[in-house]
């Protein structure tokens, strides 16, 4: 019962902190797909000042109370856990000790909330991670992962949409990068009756076309026995503008053979370094597919506010959306998104 109550007030002071995120003068956004380049601790100095302190307040009052430091307790367990799996794993695959190495077994969950004028509500979480075995082998990880994501449409994949649920287990082998060439091979399992076998195999390419312009490629084929194969494609240009702004050109084809699908997407986005470990992306872009007849069906305009609200390990998203559909006969759909990151490590 006291530990139901700590959690409760927990809940509500980072409920209070979040709706202060959300005012129209608090500034928004950031993702995942790529911040801008790392800042000095100037530029942490000078970057929203007012947005910081109502962050920073928050935590400090949080890092204070018995439920913060029962809960903090519990994620730095959980890490300690995931690595000594890590660990033991790497020893029993090793066998005899061939001196020690760092582990960087991790596992993540993220909680999310979406709110809608379609669709009006919808909530999920979801796990992923990767056991390290740098003992065993150089090249080798034990993954797994509570969504698939190349089995999802475009669009979900585009607008951070929660994915279907479908556990999956397996290894991954990272070949050593050569001339900026990358390629990794997975192989596992997917939970599902009957259980579904699959295989993965990805090509990441980057290059320097001038001291602004730099120039990305990935490509990933994969096969899962229920299913059929699919492959998706991305190829984007980033600038950098200032030591603060990237801003990038990116455009992605995905291809889903069962159905004979094709969806494609164009995109521009602003990247901007706000401060340490915070960052926020301004995109606008589009969304088609050539089924039944080759068109454009969704346009859409985020933004995404990223930030590490508590060290390294507990990381807040709030992406404002808004998007105009065919499905909905064009008709707006104002949406906000709300993730919440925890990361679990002892490296």
């Amino acid at each position: 019962m006291g530990r139901s109550l700590q959690m409760l007030l927990l809940i509500t002071g980072l409920a209070a902190g979040v709706s202060a995120i959300a005012q129209p003068d608090a500034g928004f956004d950031d993702t995942d797909t790529g911040s801008a380049e790392p800042v000095t601790s100037q530029q942490t100095e000078a970057a929203s000042p007012d947005d910081d302190n109502i962050i920073t307040r928050t935590m400090a009052e949080l890092e204070h109370s018995n439920a913060w430091r029962w809960l903090e307790a519990r994620r730095d367990g959980v890490s300690e856990n995931v690595s000594i799996v890590g660990r033991n794993l790497d020893d029993w695959l090793a066998g005899e000790g061939i001196g020690e190495r760092s582990n960087e077994s991790y596992m993540r969950i993220r909680i999310n909330q979406r709110v809608g004028r379609f669709n009006s509500y919808h909530s999920n979480a979801r796990i992923g991670g990767s056991i390290d075995l740098p003992r065993a082998t150089e090249r080798w990880k034990l993954i797994f992962e509570s969504e698939n994501t190349e089995r999802d449409s475009l669009r979900d994949q585009r607008l951070n949409n929660v994915s279907t649920t479908s556990f999956t287990g397996g290894f991954r082998y990272e070949h050593p990068e050569r001339n900026g060439w990358r390629f990794n091979h997975d192989i596992g399992m997917r939970a599902k009756i009957p259980l579904d076998p699959f295989y993965r195999f990805r090509v990441r390419y980057g290059v320097d076309l001038s001291d602004d312009w730099y120039a990305g490629f990935s490509t990933r084929i994969f096969y899962y026995n229920n299913d059929g194969w699919g492959q998706d494609t991305r190829v984007f240009f980033t600038r950098t503008l200032t030591e603060e702004l990237n801003f990038r050109i990116e455009s992605e084809v995905n291809y889903e053979h069962e159905g004979r699908l094709t969806e494609f997407s164009q995109s521009v986005a602003l990247y901007q370094a706000l401060g340490e470990r915070e960052t926020m992306t301004y995109e606008v872009g589009l969304i088609g597919q050539n089924r039944p007849v080759a068109t454009v069906d969704n346009y859409f305009l985020q933004m995404v506010y990223r930030k590490a609200i508590y060290e390294d390990w507990l990381v807040l998203e709030l992406v404002p959306q808004l998007l105009a559909e065919h499905e909905y006969d064009w008709k707006p759909d104002p949406r906000v998104q709300l993730n919440l990151e925890i990361y679990f490590f002892d490296f």
